[in-house]
């Protein structure tokens, strides 16, 4: 069995999942190739099935990433597939989510171009912290925390961001200091591991421990954010906090090329590869 697995040229850090997938593939007998889709010697018009890994440069260009979903797709199966990786490639998703009644955390959407002035929104929500960062961000790209009385400086920062994109304001969580951003691995038709994240802004390295186990609350509301794309994809993650009251909400719904976290969930790679196979007959 042939399969491409997508990547990009230059990865702006290592993929922690890259070995466990391998072996999991050598192991059921999947011949597959990495090949970086911003690599223009590569040919994506074969019919050969590709996943989607560490494509995690798309943020600097995601309408040429989307074209390539597309032509990926027509060529042969691709995972995610194109319209899901679209509605996951843009933070605007966190809207959409509310609008559905899932529980999120508070976000206000600046658009590209548009006069920012953070200090407004913040006294209009009553926030005080602050995290802005890129609606199209990947890892820590652009995401900067900023104290109550930094206004000045989050409008500045907010404003570089909105001549070139979209841009996100949203409260510090605080639970994530201590509780943790905790991420819900979904791999062929179930949660399968759940890992704790700690914070992380521009030039920060992940940091990531876990397994832990998925409380009932936290599954329900992953659950709710995932429902309209479950039964069509291979692999997804929500990543969930914790409100002042301690109830869960989505901070992010990663369902294009998040890191799974193989080496953490037991059997996970393993399920993974499993799915695909049943995708692929």
């Amino acid at each position: 069995m042939d399969l491409r697995i997508a990547t990009c040229l230059t990865l702006p850090e290592p993929d922690p999942d890259q070995a466990p997938l391998d072996a999991a593939l050598a192991a059921a007998g999947v011949d597959a190739a990495w090949v970086a889709w911003d690599d223009p010697a590569a040919d994506w018009d074969a019919p050969v099935p590709t996943i989607i890994r560490s494509t995690w440069n798309y943020v600097h260009d995601r309408d040429g990433y989307l074209a390539w979903c597309e032509r990926v797709a027509r060529a042969a199966p691709l995972w995610n597939p194109p319209d899901v990786v679209r509605a996951s490639t843009h933070k605007r998703y966190l809207i959409e989510l509310a609008a559905r009644g899932v529980p999120v955390v508070p976000t206000a959407l600046i658009e590209r171009g548009a006069a920012v002035d953070v200090a407004a929104i913040a006294a209009g929500h009553g926030w005080g912290r602050l995290v802005i960062k890129p609606a199209i961000g990947a890892g820590s790209f652009g995401a900067r925390v900023f104290a109550a009385e930094e206004r000045a400086a989050a409008t500045a920062h907010a404003a570089a961001l909105a001549a070139a994109g979209e841009v996100l304001v949203q409260p510090y969580v605080a639970s994530v200091d201590d509780h943790g951003e905790r991420s819900l691995v979904w791999i062929d038709g179930a949660f399968t591991h759940q890992i704790r994240k700690s914070p992380r802004f521009a030039g920060d390295a992940e940091s990531v421990t876990g397994p832990y186990p998925i409380s009932d609350d936290e599954r329900a509301v992953a659950t709710a954010a995932i429902a309209p794309w479950a039964d069509r994809i291979l692999y997804g993650r929500v990543d969930l906090a914790r409100d002042g009251r301690g109830a869960p909400m989505v901070m992010e719904l990663e369902l294009a090329e998040p890191s799974l976290f193989f080496a953490l969930g037991a059997g996970a790679a393993d399920r993974y590869v499993a799915g695909l196979r049943r995708r692929l007959g």
